[in-house]
This record gives structure tokens, sequence and C-alpha cells, in this order.
């Protein structure tokens, strides 16, 4: 199976999983809130964002290990001896960094009962099942990092299904806050059990009988890599990590679920572009072990063209429907308003048009680069986020966060990469002017039809969706069809009708 099939294969079982989610959290937190309050349930918010910064133990070495699977594979396929061997060295430095993240997550729980007394329990059992599952998190990696993305979905589908409904059980029968933490326990050793059964029945050739000892220059030069990669993590929760403790930390717990809720359609709608990145990054980085820079670079640049289209039409439609929807599913009360919508759709924007330029630089090797950037991005979005949050309210969240991207990635990333394509920064740029074009003309035609419908009932915000979504599509469809992307879309179009391939000529690969 070629690169391009892995990764649509794997983003549909994927969209097909945050289909499901997003259809189960129109009931699910309205009826978290029903059984737990909206206190505990904002603890649970934190409690969540809390295990993110425990994740910055590991210290980038299994952050980095999907990319040298895939350079690996890229130099000598799935059955050279290069990929047990790397394994067994990773699997090696991650049992070394095991005690200190035991240690690390003891130190929290007992910080953390003399906060919240109400979350000791959840929040110890949270921490005790991070840290014995801490070195198992390399099976994933490895799966990722060989392009198996359809089965990391289907897994995940199942794993979310048996966890939630283990929740709702669980909280009917009155456990609380611990049903949350107990679900979450579920999903983790699940997730892990079925990573490793898949690695060891499609792949066995892959992992090393046994941990072979420490071979310290290779480590050595591993650990320099890795630590820019988890210098790269402490700037990515400085920036996507620290809202919710935030706004708890300024305006209490109950400020958290009306932030929330409103971004609750973004923050499930803006998975879908990320995955697309996500998904392909394993195939860029055997791309720049197997390929010219010219195909790299052509990659590149349509992966990025197509995480913007599929964001801006999560924008278009969450500008249209947010408030209705908000209002619908979980009540007006917990609705933060427009202006809190429109600055969460825009920073989301921001994030994802950083994220391609993230991900193609971090394929051509600055890690350094985007780890430094990072860092100094997240100090600006939380400084500035703490100025505004007292004076402005929860807006402040998404201001300090866009102030961040704006100011400091987007234009210390645009450099390098413009070099590496060998194009002007201001070239690279304009690569998205006329996306953004046809964006805010679509965002804004969406947005008027919202003020004049005014849909109230979910066949109506349904129906405005598709409305919204098919005049985006419209107004966009010129542009995906233009190199490099067309080159990937006009063959997939194929199946349509005959009568389409005479009428729209431009859409479709007259060589397939």
């Amino acid at each position: 199976m070629s690169r391009t099939n892995r990764l649509l294969e794997g983003l549909s079982f994927g969209y097909l999983q945050q289909i499901l989610v997003m259809a189960a959290g129109l009931w699910l937190t309205p009826f978290f809130l029903g059984r737990l309050g909206q206190h505990d349930l904002g603890m649970w918010l934190i409690l969540t964002q809390i295990t993110l910064y425990l994740g910055l133990l590991d210290l980038g070495v299994v952050a980095l290990l999907p990319r040298e699977t895939a350079f690996a594979v890229g130099r000598g396929g799935i059955r050279s001896g290069e990929l047990p061997r790397l394994i067994g060295q990773t699997a090696r430095m991650v049992m070394l960094q095991w005690p200190v993240v035991a240690i690390c997550a003891g130190v929290v729980w007992l910080l953390g009962r003399a906060m919240w007394r109400s979350a000791e329990f959840p929040l110890g059992m949270i921490l005790l099942a991070f840290a014995a599952m801490f070195p198992f998190r390399i099976f994933a990696a490895v799966l990722q990092g060989l392009q198996d993305l359809a089965f990391l979905a289907r897994s995940q589908i199942a794993v979310w299904v048996v966890s939630t409904a283990a929740t709702v059980i669980l909280l009917l029968n009155g456990y609380g806050l611990m049903a949350l933490a107990i679900s979450w326990v579920i999903n983790q050793l699940a997730n892990t059990a079925l990573c490793f059964y898949r690695l060891k029945r499609q792949f066995p050739s892959v992992l090393p009988g046994q941990l072979s000892r420490l071979d310290r220059p290779a480590a050595l030069a591993y650990f320099k890599k890795s630590a820019w990669i988890s210098t790269s993590q402490i700037g990515h929760i400085l920036r996507n990590g620290t809202d919710m403790l935030l706004i708890g930390r300024f305006l209490g717990p109950t400020a958290t679920v009306p932030y929330s809720c409103t971004g609750k359609l973004v923050s499930v709608l803006a998975n879908q572009p990320q995955m697309v990145m996500q998904a392909a990054f394993p195939g860029l980085s055997q791309l720049k072990a197997a390929e010219s820079r010219a195909r790299i670079r052509q990659a590149t640049v349509a992966l990025s063209q197509a995480m913007l289209a599929a964001s801006g039409a999560v924008a278009c439609v969450v500008l249209a429907v947010n408030r209705s929807f908000v209002n619908f599913w979980i009540g007006p009360a917990q609705n933060g308003g427009g202006l809190l919508s429109l600055l969460i759709v825009v920073t989301m924007l921001a994030r994802h048009w950083n994220l391609t330029f993230y991900y193609s630089l971090f394929c051509f090797g600055y890690e350094r680069r985007l780890a430094l950037i990072g860092v100094v991005d997240g100090c600006v979005s939380i400084a500035a986020s703490m100025i505004l949050l007292p004076l402005v309210g929860p807006i402040g969240a998404p201001i300090g966060i866009l102030i961040g991207t704006c100011l400091v990635s987007i234009p210390a990333s645009v450099i390098p990469l413009a070099r590496e394509m060998e194009i002007s920064p201001a070239g690279l740029l304009g690569c998205s002017s006329s996306w953004l074009l046809r964006f805010v003309l679509a965002s804004a035609i969406g947005a008027s039809m919202a003020a004049v419908w005014n849909p109230q009932g979910f066949v109506s915000m349904a129906a405005l969706a598709i409305v919204t979504g098919i005049l985006y599509l419209g107004l966009v469809m010129p542009v995906l069809v233009q190199e490099p992307l067309g080159s990937y879309i006009r063959p997939k179009l194929r199946f349509l009708p005959a009568h389409f391939h005479r009428i729209f000529p431009s859409l479709v690969d007259q060589k397939s």
C-alpha cells in the first residue's frame, strides 16, 4: 500500500472516531454536569491537564521514536536490522527514566491532595496509572512510525466505546469523579495492550528479543535530538495546555466550564485538520530519508494547502452555528458569547497555519529552532493571558495564545522554511492568499445567514452547517485543484460520474 493510501485509510477511521466522539459529547457533557456539578467537572478539566505536564518527563524520547522509525523504514525497509536495535535502545532509555517519573508522580499527588481534597483519590488513580504505563507508550509510537494508521484509529474507536460506557455506568452508580478516573485508566490500559498485540502479530520482526545493553554514544546522540523534542513539547503545553489552569487560577474552576463548552465544537472539529498533518508526518519523514528535495517540497506544500482548506471549513461552520449549538446543547448559561467564540476560531486558524510550518520544519531537521520558538511562544502566550484574564475575563486566554502565535511562532518559522523550499518568505505566505480571500468571503456569508436564519433546533443547525460547507467548498475548490495539491486530489475524483468529468474537466485528472 502506498504512503498516500495508508494516509487516507488512517484518516478515514480517524474521522469516524471524531464523529463518534462529537456525537456522544452532545449528550455526555450535560450528563456530566448533571451528575458531577459544575465545580467537579471543572476540577476534572484541570486534572487532565496535569498529566500533560508529567508527560514532559519523557524528555522527548518516545515523541522522537515515530520519526526515527520512519527514517529507518525509509533507509532499509521494515525487515532491516536497524529497527529492532532502535526500539531496544529506546526501550532501555525509557526504563532509565521510569523511577524519576514514579517519584515525580508521587510528589504531584502529595501537592495535589493538599490543594484539591475532593479530587484526592481520582488524582491518585490517574497518577498511578500514568507512572505504571509510562514505558509502554513505545508500542503506539512504533506503529505510528510504521504508518499502521488505520489500526491505530480502529483501536482508539474500540477503546473509546468501552471506556465511555464504563464512565456512564459508574456515574449512574454514584462514583462521581472516580468514574472519570477509572475510565481514563481503562483507556490507557486497553490502548497499550492492543498496540502490543498488533506489533507481535503483524510486525514480529521489529521488536527486539530482549533489551540490549545501552549503547552510550548512540543513546547520547538520540538524547540530543529528543531533548529538543521535549523542549518543543514544553512550548506546546505552555501554548495549548494552560488555558484551563490559568482560568481556574484567576477566575475559579466554575469559569472553566463555559469556556470549555463555548470552545467544544472548535476543539472537536479542529482535530480533523490536525489529523492530516499528524497522519502524514511518518510519510514525510520517510520522504526525507528516501526522496529528492523537490519531491519533499511538493508533498509539504500540498499538505499545507490541504490542512488550511480543512481548517477553513471547520471555521466557517463553527462561526455559523456555534451560538445556536451551545444554547441547544448545554443551555445559554454555559455560552461564553459571540466574541469568545470568534476569538477561539481565529486562534484555531492561526494554530493550524503555524502547524503546517512546524511539521515541515521538523521533517527538515529543525528540532532546535522549533524548540526555542515553542518555548518563547508559550511564555509570551502565558504572560499575555495572565495580564488579560483579570482585565477582560475568559477572552483573555485565546487573545494571549493568538499574540504568541502571530508575534513569535509564525514569523520565526516562515524564514527557515522559505529558505529550505528555495522561495521567499513573502512567496511562502502568499501561497495561502487565494485560500484566505475565499475563506473570509465564505465565513462572512455563513455568519450573515446565521444571523438571519437563527437556527434553534438540531435539524435547522445541521441544514445551516451543510449550506455553509457547500458554499465554502464551492469557493475553495478552484484552489484545491491547483498544483501541487491538485495532483493528489484529481486522481481521487475519477469515481465521479462521466457527466461530471465533462462539465468540470479541470477537477479530474485526465490521465487517471
